[in-house]
């Protein structure tokens, strides 16, 4: 069974529709219009399932009453340039390192607080690469990692947020460099929600000159396998090894006992820190070994 709602979930959604709709309007009456028809949605809900199947139903509901498609489609476009522009200090990161793969999961780390859909209120990003560089992670499964990435022939990586997928795009650059005989892809959504990456914003800054594309078909900011249709689904299948990236990725496939999947976020929800024994914040690249 994957994390299921808990209270805290529910205003966590009525907080997103409010910050969604003020990126559009300052119209109190509009914006309470946005969150009591998201609270309608929130009463019917299934508790049973995992946050981010949800979350399909509450943006579809703010996108329709807001009349716009992609929200956050605007400060998506301007976090991939404020993350390109880190990447010469990331990059100076990673050549001064004795273990190029370990520092490169650390950066693709660190661009995992750049998130519209979680608690966090405020970051700093190139604090949060020197912090995430110099402590490293929290929970640690990285010689698992190493072992299966020497077997591997075909890897993927389920990505998150835009911003974020600039420093995964080095991390992928980099196995390619360790592994050139590997195939690698590079799940993205379906549709917009929140700012997670769609196809449009992976070719913006680059991904697909480093990994082939692949859509999930459906808008929900996780990965679930149940809605994999075709090539999304023939290649989950047959991949050997899979990087996890973000809270919502790790909401929905936490429990489907998959060592294939290796987590690889910051921990944004005290729901999800209670659940795994750590802090808020914590650092976390862990191997899916089921609950």
């Amino acid at each position: 069974m994957p994390v299921k709602i808990y209270p805290e979930c529910y205003n966590c959604f009525i907080t997103q529709a409010i910050r969604s709709s003020r990126i559009h309007t300052q119209d109190t009456e509009r914006i309470l219009d946005v969150v009591q028809a998201v609270v309608k949605v929130l009463v019917d809900i299934d508790h049973n399932v995992p946050p981010p199947l949800i979350s399909e139903y509450v943006y579809g509901t703010i996108r329709r009453k807001l009349g716009v498609d992609d929200p956050y489609g605007e400060i998506k476009k301007r976090y991939n340039d404020i993350a390109m522009g880190y990447l010469e200090f990331a990059m100076k990161r990673l050549e001064s390192s004795d273990d190029p793969l370990e520092c490169a999961l650390k950066l693709s780390l660190a661009g995992n607080i750049i998130d519209f859909g979680s608690e966090v209120k405020r970051f700093d990003i190139m604090e949060t690469i020197n912090q995430t560089v110099n402590e490293g992670f929290d929970l640690n499964d990285i010689e698992s990692f190493k072992k299966q990435l020497k077997r591997a022939k075909n890897l993927v990586l389920i990505a998150d947020n835009a911003g974020e997928a600039v420093f995964d795009r080095v991390l992928l650059e980099t196995i390619g460099r360790l592994y050139p005989s590997l195939k690698i892809h590079v799940f993205v959504r379906g549709g917009p929600i929140i700012n997670d990456v769609t196809i449009d914003d992976a070719k913006y800054i680059g991904l697909d000159r480093v990994a082939h594309l692949v859509k999930t078909h459906r808008p929900i900011p996780g990965f679930w396998p149940a809605y994999c249709e075709d090539e999304c689904k023939r290649i989950y299948d047959e991949c050997d090894l899979i990087i996890s990236k973000g809270q919502g990725n790790f909401e929905t496939l936490t429990e489907i006992k998959d060592e294939r999947v290796f987590f690889l976020f910051i921990v944004k929800c005290r729901v999800v820190a209670n659940y795994l024994g750590v802090k808020k914040y914590a650092k976390i690249f862990k191997q899916n070994r089921g609950r």
